[in-house]
């Protein structure tokens, strides 16, 4: 099943970008929700396939990578740490709980804030998610926010 990223919750995501905030991607676009939400703030990239395109630098990224299966979304979230120093994803709660070495590269990126989002956001979906923001080098404390 395909579980595209609700409007209100890409309106949520796009508002962590500054206005004119360059160029951003979103490595996996879908119906292109999150691509509409950001496109009043910057450029937006959004490849056909992103494990073909060309790995360079952006100024954001925002994103909601596939889940099934997690591995691929964990790839793309590593390939994007490396190719943006400020990245909004929405992401499974098992991604910073699940695996101490993922939330050690994670915080070491630095994680600005995590945004928890109720079941109820996705219908029909038993997985629990947050928004993650993420900011290179980012040192200070991480803000816990609740979506309503």
């Amino acid at each position: 099943m395909d579980f595209q990223t609700p409007e209100n919750v890409c309106k949520y995501m796009a508002s962590f970008l500054p206005q004119n905030a360059g160029c951003i991607l979103e490595p996996t676009a879908g119906m292109g929700n999150l691509v509409k939400a950001c496109s009043t703030y910057g450029t937006v990239i959004a490849p056909e396939d992103f494990f073909r395109m060309e790995k360079t630098r952006f100024d954001w990224i925002v994103m909601n990578p596939p889940f099934t299966p997690m591995s691929v979304g964990y790839k793309i979230l590593y390939d994007c740490m490396e190719m943006s120093d400020n990245i909004i994803a929405l992401m499974p709660w098992l991604t910073i709980i699940n695996s101490a070495k993922r939330t050690k590269d994670i915080m070491d990126f630095g994680l600005v804030s995590i945004t928890h989002l109720p079941r109820k956001v996705f219908d029909g979906s038993r997985v629990q998610t947050c928004i993650l923001e993420m900011k290179k080098n980012y040192k200070g404390k991480t803000e816990f926010k609740n979506f309503v």
